[in-house]
């Protein structure tokens, strides 16, 4: 439990420090942008309010890129999904052909692996192990889609943001350049100071986009990999299980 209060402050840590640091690119690559301007020592907040309305919902997407993140990293995890205690204890009872008990031990742990394993023994037959491991093999087939398809869920999350985040800055930009092009036509063309703050909008923003979207891209392929490569080992953990309790295969000779 220690261990997992730890993990969590620590997630937490680095995801407010990646939030600072997204801002903090951003807002150093707007100041160099705006170097035409008057120089001035602007802070990370002047920086900010620079890049205008788009800058919030920018700022809620930046969070939202971290929280789903940190959700991802604790949730998609082997030693999570599959704990190697518990797997051991489970093939050792499928060894000794111990349906009951590989059940009970599935049913009493929750992870997308035990979740699938006891869908999978609820259809299992001990009077008639070949017969019925067609059967649990579609059983666990099915809530391991099922399973996927939860965690899945919030790994999808990441793909939004990367899509929706560019956006927004790229409207942030539109909406900066339709200011300045608003004050040259009253009259602000010659005056460089009348349009630094709708260029400096424009600019800010886009960078601030591309920034979020870049690393949430990252993890949206990172996890989703991780996802797939857990579940291809889960697969063939299945068949060891099913091969012990049916008396079948050569895990049960291995031991």
């Amino acid at each position: 439990m220690k261990r997992n209060q730890w993990m969590n402050v620590r997630a937490w840590t680095v995801g407010l420090v990646m939030v600072i640091g997204l801002f903090a690119v951003s807002a150093a690559m707007a100041q160099e942008a705006a170097a035409g301007a008057p120089a001035e020592s602007k802070s990370l907040w002047d920086m900010i309010a620079a890049g205008g309305w788009a800058m919030w919902p920018l700022g809620l997407l930046s969070f939202a890129m971290v929280t789903m993140a940190t959700v991802n990293y604790q949730k998609i995890s082997l030693k999570k999904i599959m704990p190697p205690e518990l797997l051991g204890q489970i093939k050792a009872a499928a060894d000794q052909q111990d349906a009951q008990k590989v059940y009970d031990l599935a049913a009493s742990n929750s992870s997308l692996f035990t979740n699938a394993l006891a869908s999978g023994m609820r259809k299992f037959r001990p009077d008639d192990p070949e017969g019925s491991k067609r059967n649990v093999e579609d059983a666990i087939a099915e809530a391991v889609s099922r399973e996927e398809s939860q965690l899945g869920f919030w790994i999808n999350f990441l793909s939004l943001i990367s899509a929706v985040s560019p956006m927004t800055g790229l409207l942030g930009t539109v909406s900066g350049m339709i200011g300045a092009f608003q004050k040259i036509g009253a009259g602000g063309m010659g005056k460089p100071e009348l349009l630094a703050g709708d260029i400096g909008q424009a600019l800010i923003t886009t960078a601030t986009g591309l920034i979020i979207a870049i690393p949430a891209m990252f993890f949206y392929f990172m996890f989703r990999n991780s996802l797939n490569r857990i579940i291809q080992k889960a697969e063939g953990e299945y068949a060891d299980i099913l091969d012990g309790l049916t008396g079948t295969g050569m895990h049960g000779s291995e031991g």
